[in-house]
């Protein structure tokens, strides 16, 4: 029992003498354009097959600080890989982040040439200004039946910083 409050109380101080330490973090707030590759699972109802989707598009982010906040908005396209006919879905997208929790949301409209549907999409989950993972319930606004897309989305994107500026 001593040896494991020994061992508490070390790892414990060197956590806070590590916590201490500024010279090695970087507070300061940046812009930067970014390349956004995502991958989306849909599942959920109305149907009972689930759906792959590809995400791509760009977006402008400011980020930064002790905490690690920031905001990212952009458009893009999400496209089908699983399904019946050809099924793309443009969108536009805003997120805020602080401390490793995301929440945003997304207005997609998805259409395979034939129907279309129009998705109001809050998102929540954890991420930050280079990557996210969260769940995308949809709510829809026209065409309930529309298949490809069920009423919910797991989400995992990355950004690729093309343009990063440090905001004086």
């Amino acid at each position: 029992m001593k040896t494991r409050i020994t061992i508490i109380f070390l790892v414990g101080f060197i956590s806070i003498g590590f916590g201490q330490n500024r010279k090695e973090r970087d507070y300061g707030h940046y812009k930067s354009l970014n390349l956004n590759l995502g991958y989306n699972y849909s599942f959920g109802d109305p149907y009972d097959k689930n759906f792959h989707l590809i995400d791509i598009g760009i977006n402008k982010a400011m980020y930064g600080g002790v905490h690690g906040g920031g905001l990212q908005y952009g458009l893009g396209t999400e496209i089908g890989l699983n399904t019946e006919k050809f099924t793309i879905g443009p969108k536009i997208s805003g997120a805020i982040n602080l401390m490793g929790i995301v929440i945003g949301t997304e207005l997609v409209t998805y259409t395979d040439f034939d129907n279309w549907t129009l998705r109001f999409i809050p998102f929540f989950g954890i991420g930050g200004e280079k990557g996210r993972l969260t769940i995308n319930p949809h709510v829809i606004l026209t065409n309930k039946n529309f298949q490809p897309i069920d009423k919910g989305l797991l989400s995992l994107t990355i950004n690729l910083s093309l343009n990063r500026k440090k905001m004086e």
